[in-house]
């Protein structure tokens, strides 16, 4: 999923989660300071086997004001690596490629390219 607006998500979160479908929300949030962009790009997964983090991790709630990402800013290369480390987190799922760790949250920094991988099924 990914979704501008937060508030419709709720409704389709808990459709597919009473048809035991996995699914995966990407998002991201960009701060402007004096001279550069910075934040974080989320990939974060839902399966019937580990659903309990992800209404930690992504919010059903509009964001209030007006953030830095919707000021028309030119995003498009992080735009495409969240869809990047959506996708192989996807094939991952379902065998394609080998997933050791099965991390259902991913976070990368901008700022210090660090990709962070939490929520392992125990």
């Amino acid at each position: 999923m990914c979704l501008d607006k937060n508030s419709p998500k709720k409704l389709i979160v808990e459709k597919l989660e009473e048809f035991r479908i996995p699914f995966t929300d990407v998002g991201m949030g960009i701060q402007l300071d004096d001279t550069a962009l910075g934040g974080i790009v989320r990939v974060t997964t839902s399966t019937p086997q580990m659903r309990d983090h992800f209404r930690s991790r992504v919010s059903f709630e509009d964001a209030p004001g007006y953030d830095d990402y919707n000021r028309n800013i030119q995003i498009a290369d992080l735009n495409a690596l969240n869809a990047a480390l959506a996708v192989i987190k996807w094939k991952k799922l379902f065998g394609f490629y080998r997933d050791l760790k099965s991390e259902h949250h991913s976070q990368f920094a901008i700022d210090t390219n660090l990709l962070l991988n939490e929520d392992r099924p125990q």
